[in-house]
């Protein structure tokens, strides 16, 4: 669940660093927790949507120990603002300008639970009660919903929050995350045994050893093009575990079904993204060969589809745009003769080249 991941990750010690509520600095000075720009070692092209021959967007990427400074502060400053939403609520609820019953039917429906297995005597009782649908790496979600429609002083600080975990989740991969989750937190071993409850059911996703490089940032946008932006918000990470590349998270039990039917009716996509299986509720669901690791293939098959999603992640993932089919035709060939502009273009800004066939006598 996802308190035991919260639980895990706290950190004696540590300080709330002001600069993570900043915009990124071009600034050559030292280094500071979620400052993107200021985390140059590797640069990383993010391709999306519609390009053009103009240059990608380049985003910094941070550092083992970088990224182990950011979850620390992270964590430290979401336990604070965790208080200041129980706070405000409270004076709320004291002064009868907000009926907590009310505040557990909002929560209850957003999550698409019952209200009945919630606990709201009192405001602790009821975010206790909430912890298994956030923590201080997705607190998009229900906590969201709830400051804005209750909330003033501690709205802008979670938005705030919200933009620092968006700006870590962009520059850091999910290796250093498992890395400093395994290696940093001896505490956390307990939590790679998830459980079920009323509430919550665990989902396991396997993943090609691909996406070791992939950042945070990426895994949600896969979340949120095979499952929509709910689930996408309102899961939370318990677990990134090693054995090809495994993510567990934790969702609401009235939500596991439609996720098992998204599952099964776009297999074949997974598939091409490197989604190697997928358990909801310890029942797996086999997606792709674990010794599979062809993504050129997968390429060419994502741009016959037509789909541009797919060939932005799969560039990502390190499959060439110059590959040859079996007919040896390039990707960028094949979108140009099935008239794929977008992806055409998607595929010349990840490196493809397109050349003239014509010979001029």
């Amino acid at each position: 669940m996802a308190s035991k991941l919260k639980e895990n990750l706290k950190i004696k010690g540590g300080h709330v660093d002001p600069n993570l509520e900043q915009q990124p600095s071009v600034s050559k000075g030292p280094l500071q927790p979620v400052d993107v720009t200021a985390q140059s070692h590797t640069p990383q092209p993010t391709i999306t949507g519609s390009q053009s021959s103009t240059p990608t967007t380049v985003i910094e990427l941070s550092s083992k120990s970088e990224v182990a400074a950011n979850i620390k502060s992270l964590h430290s400053r979401f336990a604070s603002l965790d208080s200041d939403i129980r706070d405000e609520f409270e004076e709320l609820v004291k002064q009868g300008k907000v009926n907590i019953k009310a505040v557990a039917r909002s929560a209850a429906t957003y999550l698409s639970i019952k209200v009945s297995s919630l606990q709201y005597d009192d405001i602790d009782e009821l975010f206790d009660s909430l912890q298994p649908h956030y923590d201080f790496f997705s607190c998009s979600g229900v906590l969201q919903h709830l400051a804005k429609k209750y909330l003033a002083n501690a709205q802008t600080e979670l938005t705030q929050y919200i933009d620092s975990v968006d700006k870590f989740s962009e520059s850091s991969q999910l290796k250093h995350i498992r890395s400093t989750i395994k290696e940093k937190l001896s505490s956390l071993p307990a939590a790679a045994s998830p459980t079920t409850s009323d509430q919550t059911k665990p989902v396991v996703i396997q993943l090609s050893d691909r996406w070791d490089e992939m950042t945070l940032t990426k895994f949600k946008r896969v979340l949120q093009y095979y499952f929509g932006h709910k689930v996408a918000d309102i899961s939370t990470i318990v677990d990134i575990d090693y054995g090809s590349f495994v993510i567990t998270l934790s969702i609401p039990t009235s939500l596991s079904q439609s996720l098992i039917d998204a599952i099964n009716n776009k297999t074949n996509s997974m598939s091409r993204l490197g989604v190697l299986e997928v358990a909801v509720d310890n029942k797996a669901i086999p997606i792709r060969k674990k010794d599979d690791n062809n993504f050129d293939v997968s390429l060419h098959e994502s741009v016959k589809a037509g789909n541009s999603f797919e060939v932005s992640m799969l560039l990502q993932l390190g499959a060439d745009p110059n590959s040859k089919d079996e007919r040896g035709k390039s990707a960028v060939e094949i979108a140009k003769q099935r008239g794929h502009t977008q992806i055409k273009e998607i595929l010349l800004a990840g490196g493809g080249e397109l050349f003239d066939t014509y010979i001029v006598y």
